[in-house]
This record gives C-alpha cells, sequence and structure tokens, in this order.
C-alpha cells in the first residue's frame, strides 16, 4: 500500500463502518477491446447486458447519466497538515449522438458539484460543454474537430493548486481543434491544431483579494504523425509536435518547443498490441532568466488481453505543461499509469490502477512525485443502474524549492444512473 491506516476523526468517523464494508474504487473502463480478428470475450463484452440503449431524438441518440458517489477523504487539501471530511459528489451528464450512415456529430454536456460535510469553503461547482463533428471523404481521407467551453477548479494537490486560497481556484477553459488524416493502406498519416485558452479568476488569501491574472495562459500545438506498416504485424511511426505557451501578462515567461518521436507499433499475437517510441522534447523560454526545457520524450502504449475477463493495460508520456506560478515559465510532466479489468461473472467486474505522475517545473528548482493507487467494485444491479465501491490512496514527495509534501486516502460508495 501507498498509505499508511487512515485517520477517521470527526465527520469521517460517523462512515466508517460504511467504507469498511466498501474495499474498492470505480474507475473508467477502456472504450474498446482493440483490433481482433477473432470474437474475444473481453471485460467488455462480458457486462454488455448492463449498457445502455440511450433514447432516439430525430436522427440523433441522447445518453443521459448520473453519477453519485459519498466519500471519505483522509486530507482535504492535500497538505502535510491532514484534514479529513465527507463529500458529497453528483455528476450530471447528457450526450446527444449523431445516428447517420456517413459522419458524425456529438454535444456532451457535463455537470460536477461536490459539497463537504464539515468544510463548506471547498464546496465547488464545475461544468463543461464540447461539441465534435468528424466529415468522411473519398479515397479514405477523415476530417474532425471539436470544440468546448467549461468552469473547471484547481484540484487540491494538483501542480496547478494555489493551495494558500481560501478556496480552490476557478477558471474558464476554451479549447478548440482539428484533424486531417488519412487511413488505411502501406502509410497513414494525421496533421492537426490545438489550442487551450485558461482565464483564471481571482482568489481569496485570507479574505484578500488575490489576482491571478499572471496564470492566464494559452497552450497551441500542431501535430504530424505518420504510420508505415509493410508487414501485417509490425509497424513504424514518427510524430513531430510545436507547442507554444503565451501568458497574458509577464510575457518573458513565453516559450516556443518542439518533441521528435520515432517508434514502432507491434500485434505480438491478436490479443497483445505494444506501441513504443523514443525522442526529444524542447522548450525555450523568451527570458534568458528562465531555464529552457531540454528533455528525453517517450510513449508507450500496450493493450494485453491475456484472458477471456482480463484486459491489461500500459501507458506512459510527457507533455509540456503551463506553470502555475509566477516565477515558473512552464512544467515537464510525465506519466506512467497501468490497469487491469478483470470480469468476475456477468455483471460484475473488478478494477485495478496504480501510477506515477511526476512535475518538473522550469524556471526554478522543484520537482514533485505523486504515486497513486486505486481498486474498484463495479455491479450492474439491472440495464442502466450499476453500484460501485472503492478505496484509493496517493503519496507526493518532491526536492528542490519548498516542494509539495503530502499522504492521503479516499474511500467511497455510490450509484449510477444511465438511460
Amino acid at each position: 500500500m501507498l498509505i499508511g491506516p487512515l485517520p477517521w476523526p470527526g465527520a469521517l468517523r460517523r462512515v466508517r463502518a460504511l467504507w469498511l464494508a466498501a474495499p474498492l474504487v470505480q474507475i473508467a473502463l477502456p472504450d474498446s477491446a482493440g483490433a481482433q480478428d477473432r470474437p474475444v470475450e473481453v471485460p467488455e463484452t462480458i457486462v454488455e447486458a448492463g449498457k445502455v440503449q440511450g433514447l432516439p431524438v430525430g436522427s440523433f441518440i441522447a445518453f443521459p447519466r448520473v453519477n453519485f458517489d459519498l466519500r471519505g477523504d483522509s486530507n482535504i487539501y492535500d497538505q502535510r497538515n491532514e484534514r479529513s471530511d465527507v463529500v458529497a459528489v453528483v455528476r450530471p451528464s447528457l450526450r446527444l449522438e449523431s445516428d447517420f450512415a456517413r459522419h458524425a456529430l456529438r454535444l456532451d454536456a457535463a455537470a460536477e458539484g461536490r459539497r463537504y460535510f464539515d468544510t463548506p469553503a471547498e464546496n465547488s461547482n464545475q461544468w463543461a460543454l464540447e461539441g465534435s463533428g468528424r466529415l468522411d471523404f473519398a479515397d479514405r481521407f477523415v476530417l474532425d474537430g471539436d470544440v468546448g467551453v467549461a468552469r473547471r477548479i484547481e484540484r487540491r494537490g494538483t501542480f496547478g493548486d494555489q493551495f494558500f486560497t481560501d478556496r480552490p481556484v476557478s477558471y474558464r477553459e476554451l479549447s478548440a481543434g482539428a484533424r486531417l488524416s488519412r487511413r488505411g493502406g502501406i502509410i497513414e498519416w494525421q496533421a492537426g491544431i490545438d489550442t487551450e485558452d485558461l482565464n483564471y479568476r481571482d482568489a481569496r488569501q485570507g479574505g484578500v483579494r488575490a489576482d491571478q491574472t499572471f496564470r492566464d495562459v494559452r497552450r497551441d500545438a500542431a501535430t504530424l504523425r505518420v504510420d508505415y506498416r509493410r508487414a501485417g504485424r509490425l509497424g513504424l511511426f514518427a510524430r513531430v509536435m510545436g507547442i507554444r505557451l503565451d501568458y497574458d501578462i509577464q510575457r518573458g515567461r513565453n516559450s516556443r518547443g518542439f518533441s521528435v518521436l520515432g517508434g514502432v507499433n507491434y500485434r505480438v499475437t491478436d490479443l497483445v498490441r505494444v506501441e513504443a517510441g523514443l525522442g526529444y522534447v524542447r522548450q525555450d523560454t523568451r527570458d534568458s532568466r528562465f531555464a529552457d526545457i531540454g528533455a528525453l520524450d517517450y510513449h508507450l502504449n500496450v493493450d494485453w488481453t491475456p484472458d477471456a475477463r482480463l484486459r491489461l493495460q500500459l501507458r506512459a508520456d510527457r507533455r509540456v505543461e503551463r506553470s502555475p506560478l509566477a516565477i515558473g515559465a512552464a512544467v515537464l510532466q510525465s506519466t506512467v499509469s497501468a490497469q487491469g479489468t478483470l470480469a468476475l461473472g456477468s455483471r460484475t467486474l473488478l478494477g485495478l490502477e496504480a501510477g506515477l505522475l511526476r512535475n518538473r517545473y522550469d524556471g526554478f528548482d522543484r520537482r514533485e512525485t505523486r504515486l497513486f493507487a486505486e481498486a474498484s467494485l463495479r455491479h450492474f444491479v439491472a440495464p442502466g443502474i450499476a453500484a460501485f465501491a472503492a478505496v484509493s490512496g496517493r503519496r507526493q514527495r518532491g526536492s528542490g524549492t519548498a516542494p509539495r509534501e503530502y499522504d492521503g486516502g479516499t474511500a467511497r460508495i455510490g450509484v449510477t444512473f444511465a438511460i
């Protein structure tokens, strides 16, 4: 385990018995089982009866969903001085998906409300709207794009969280992207552009206004990927990405960079697929007082279905992110995660996940590494109704200038209703 025994003072003690009866946590299931040459009863198909059909609305299908869970958290602020609380979380969502013979349109709307039993200052609301579409052209050309708007908060303990504020910092997010690709044949390629604009609201620190304008930023990225597959199982790929970070003020922190990566994708057997690549990532900051980023880049994606009821996945990637602090220009973010999904009978899924998240701050000496693990048990009571139970743990350590270090654990139970 990543954490020791959890403290249960205050409101947490009132639901201790409930949490001890709920030893596993919900995790998201993969969307598909990957390419297979023959039908295989993977965990997703085991619980096919739990999937919903949606509601027809003209040429579209609507998928409404509500998720409710009650959780106990041993460290809601994610600081060394732990404070526990119980929080109720409600997540309604609606997906509207086209039912066209060709092309596709989709609209997603989602919200989240959190209410703490003993710490109402941490209460929060979030929402997001996103539209996406796909145009299928002749000769295997596909154009797809998306646009979205959201109001989000910086989660406590994440690299962007300003933990000295009275309440979590909130911001507006605007995003858009477009990709043109050619699929099939010996050579496949995809070219795309994406942009993300973040605008932060002023926060409060001890009741005093704390200006967050220094965090307003736009992140632009342009990507080209080419895949070459001559043999049936072995393929090669190359990816080039350009990255730009533009801040509204203190523009000396602005930076330009690139990532170059190449590798192989290999279908070891019908049930094992591996994609791995190595390269180099660099981000140059306008002001010479900020150190530039230069590091190894990598990408790993492994899917393995060793048994009809079991699926295992491994992911690893790097990404250049904006800096949450005025004394920094960028953050090099590295992630590694492993997931397993096991079907226990025809209605129950067991999920396990563990991972590592590492942030290296550009502009000053700070590194933080976060380890996390969670497990879940999800049971489909009836079509569209699923109950789940959960535990998870997290541990962050760092080095350099004032790293943020903490331990924490969460346990939860809940139910999902979908049509």
